[in-house]
């Protein structure tokens, strides 16, 4: 039995029992500049003249005494160091996701590293960075209390992709863990900015999944197949279905001068509306969205009137309202 363990423990196909790699050691110039400055590399990328490490405070014991920075030497000199101004919101830890790839097309290397503030629900911010002539940021993505996300390629498309999605709607229409994010695909463009992947997003009719959906690349992540599966045409009718029969609910159990906003975020239905009318937007379909709304939710009571002030609200707030105005007007 000693020596089944024994070999069990060996075995290379238990990834889990092996220890996790270093980071690899910091190239001779970029180290001693660590050494001069009490830092070590809590993480490291190089490529061609350029090395990225995310620096931390030697030996320090948790997030606030490391004092996370993102280092860029270029040629074993200095060229750039994370700091307050160049970032969208302070950072307890960075991450370091690509050095060298080219993300907007441009036949450039960019790095792509992201910033985490610390503290519940929030706050990711993604950071894109030209490297020549000098190293400079291109482009910022807040995306608050979405994280994990990361640069994708697919095959015959000149830029990477990122999915992602967009929590403008979070605690609005229910409890965080309750809200609907609906689902973005997301470029950089040659002019410096996080921008919807139109063509992945905007469907030809309303109700049909986007056509990122159709790549097999991207659906190989699992919360973006689920919410491909979401719109699928028995999907669609059982959603209706389901909240035209808490509507019918609501209204049967108290008069309709006594119904409060609070009876229809309890039961749900608010943020399955909103969830709905956010998977036409963001396909390009808005005004469909609304028609939709007037078949399950007929008339102007006043908890429909706040919704939809709500909705617009959060649409306006979000980090992609210019975006999602792009998408609801240009018919490319």
């Amino acid at each position: 039995m000693r020596r089944i363990l024994n070999a069990l423990a060996a075995c290379a196909c238990l990834p889990a029992l092996a220890a996790p790699p270093a980071a690899a050691p910091a190239p001779p110039d970029l180290a001693a500049w660590l050494e001069s400055q009490g830092l070590e590399a809590a993480a490291s990328k190089e490529f061609q003249e350029f090395q990225a490490v995310v620096a931390r405070v030697k030996g320090a014991k948790d997030m606030a005494g490391a004092q996370e920075r993102v280092v860029v030497f270029a040629k074993g000199k200095l060229a750039w160091q994370s700091n307050p101004k160049d970032l969208l919101e302070p950072a307890l830890k960075f991450t370091l996701h690509s050095l060298g790839r080219d993300l907007d097309g441009s036949a450039q290397p960019q790095l792509h590293f992201s910033g985490f503030s610390g503290g519940a629900h929030c706050c990711t911010t993604h950071y894109v960075m030209r490297l020549k002539p000098q190293v400079r940021r291109q482009a910022v993505y807040p995306a608050r209390n979405v994280g994990g996300t990361d640069f994708m390629d697919l095959p015959g498309r000149k830029t990477p992709i990122m999915i992602s999605a967009d929590d403008s709607t979070a605690t609005v229409f229910a409890p965080y863990s309750n809200s609907y994010f609906p689902m973005v695909v997301l470029e950089v463009s040659p002019k410096g900015k996080f921008q919807f992947a139109q063509d992945l997003m905007r469907t030809r009719l309303p109700g049909m999944a986007p056509p990122v959906c159709g790549q097999p690349a991207a659906t190989a992540n699992p919360w973006l197949k689920e919410r491909c599966g979401e719109f699928t045409g028995a999907k669609r009718k059982a959603r209706t279905a389901e909240i035209q029969a808490k509507l019918r609910e609501i209204k049967t159990e108290r008069s309709a001068d006594k119904v409060k906003w609070e009876d229809y975020v309890a039961t749900g239905v608010l943020s399955a509306v909103a969830a709905e009318m956010n998977r036409y937007a963001y396909t390009g379909h808005a005004a469909a969205g609304m028609n939709w709304l007037e078949t399950v939710w007929p008339g102007n009571d006043a908890v429909k009137v706040t919704f939809l002030e709500k909705l617009r609200e959060t649409r306006a707030k979000s980090a992609f309202a210019d975006e999602l105005r792009v998408l609801a007007t240009d018919v490319r």
